[in-house]
């Protein structure tokens, strides 16, 4: 039976940390769950569009990494146990929820891992440096943070992005895309796929360079499968490219 073992409020709302015995949820007082953990395993993702996420480590090999939304840090897990040579940042809108992340999540305090406790659109407007993969994932108790919907949030996204990096979206299926969005995405970046992750989130990859030649490959896959701890193949089947005229 699923219960509440503990609930914040900040200025935004509720904060909720919930368990089932196996497995630990975050959510902000609404039905969406924000982050989704089999306790045994942390570092492993549960949800679909997390999964998905995963993917782009097969179209580069990066050495730095940031996170736009922690969330419980289930994604910052992945990355660091995947990459554990590479240096994760993390940026969170609400001192609270990086408090539950450490303390209801397992999410480690580590030299590898820096965490910015600030609004997304701040950081992105003033980057201290470049990252070779950096996720867009803000959404609140109501959605989508509207940021992430704007020609501008693209803009910073790019000159936040290194020149052999790789921006990463999370939208939800029923989002109205602004043309204009991929238009930009388009003008921006080398190279861009999609994924319907089929869990109701569209994954956009975004490459200033093109993929690796060989990211299709056995030999790629199906080492960073296991270090990831899930297969990859039922993302790659839902994988396509964009192509503009």
């Amino acid at each position: 039976m699923l219960k509440e073992i503990y609930r914040a409020v900040d200025q935004y709302g509720a904060i909720q940390v919930l368990d089932d015995g196996a497995k630990r949820f975050l959510a902000f007082g609404n039905d969406h769950e924000q982050s989704c953990q089999i306790k045994a395993s942390p570092h492993i993702p549960q949800h679909e569009y997390s999964r998905a996420i995963m993917m782009v480590l097969l179209f580069c090999k990066p050495s730095s990494v940031c996170v736009l939304g922690l969330g419980g840090g289930t994604s910052v897990m992945a990355f660091m146990n995947a990459l554990p040579q590479c240096v994760v940042s993390a940026v969170e809108l609400r001192p609270e929820v990086v408090k539950i992340a450490h303390h209801y999540f397992k999410l480690p305090k580590h030299q590898n891992l820096h965490i910015h406790e600030c609004d997304g659109k701040d950081f992105l407007a003033n980057p201290s440096q470049t990252y070779d993969v950096l996720v867009a994932d803000m959404y609140h108790h109501d959605g989508i943070d509207e940021f992430q919907l704007q020609s501008q949030f693209i803009t910073d996204c790019a000159r936040s992005t290194s020149a052999k990096g790789w921006l990463v979206l999370n939208y939800w299926l029923d989002h109205d895309i602004p043309e204009a969005l991929i238009k930009q995405l388009n003008e921006s970046f080398e190279q861009i796929f999609v994924c319907n992750s089929g869990g109701g989130n569209w994954i956009i990859y975004a490459g200033k360079v093109s993929a690796n030649g060989d990211y299709l490959s056995k030999e790629c896959i199906k080492p960073l499968a296991k270090k990831l701890g899930f297969s990859l193949n039922y993302y790659l089947k839902r994988l396509k490219t964009i192509t503009f005229p």
